[in-house]
């Protein structure tokens, strides 16, 4: 480091919580996820990939084990966290990517046996998936299907801006004129997408001291 300069402290990666999700159509389900579950109750929250599932379930999680209550999360997306279905318990599980077992029996088989012992020991169950259609056990699909079954809607551009916004909020950068827009016509057209890019944009900003600007975002993109 040369003399007189300045290390930059770059903000911490956001941590999912519900008042940091936008919420735009799904105010009644947020609600139910924040402060409507039923003790011992099965949920499943679909919506495509990039909706918004993994940070519903780890604000869910979360507020779980704020509450004290004993809570077990399992991303099944990860293959190396799959034989933990035949392990985990406590008053509340937390399932993200369960579809990622559909068509492997071996997994399905996982999972549905440890839906019956949670049903048996009373424990609350939230899961994250697309469906439950691609699911091959005809009993595993019926299991599911005795979930509440909650959706999410997809955001409106509006609600995609307020997203860009306090993305660039949190991490204190000055969005330029026209930026928000630009981003958002050139990203993923999911939650997902736009919070990776603006917070890749968002560190760039801060690396080199400058607005999150159009020109930012075209070299940021056109390398």
């Amino acid at each position: 480091m040369s003399p007189g300069q300045i290390p930059l402290a770059l903000k911490p990666p956001r941590r999912p919580a519900f008042d940091n999700f936008i919420r735009g159509p799904n105010e009644a389900l947020v609600e139910t996820l924040s402060g409507g579950l039923e003790s011992g109750a099965w949920y499943l929250l679909g919506g495509p990939p990039g909706s918004g599932r993994t940070h519903l379930l780890s604000a869910v999680f979360a507020d779980l084990q704020a509450t004290g209550v004993s809570a077990s999360f399992v991303a099944l997306s990860v293959p190396a966290n799959r034989p933990l279905l035949a392990e985990t318990g406590g008053d509340w599980v937390v399932l993200d990517d369960i579809d990622a077992l559909a068509g492997d029996r071996d997994g399905e088989m996982l999972l549905f046996n440890a839906l019956n012992r949670w049903r048996d020991e009373r424990a609350g169950v939230i899961m994250g998936a697309t469906g439950r259609d691609a699911f091959d056990l005809p009993d595993l699909r019926s299991r599911l299907g005795q979930a509440v079954r909650l959706t999410i809607k997809p955001l409106d551009d509006s609600d995609l801006r307020r997203l860009v916004i306090r993305l660039a909020e949190d991490q204190e950068v000055v969005l330029g004129r026209g930026a928000t827009d630009y981003l958002i016509s050139r990203a993923t057209r999911n939650p997902a997408g736009i919070a990776r890019m603006t917070e890749q944009l968002a560190t760039r900003a801060l690396t080199e001291r400058r607005t999150l600007s159009i020109a930012l975002i075209r070299e940021t993109l056109n390398p």
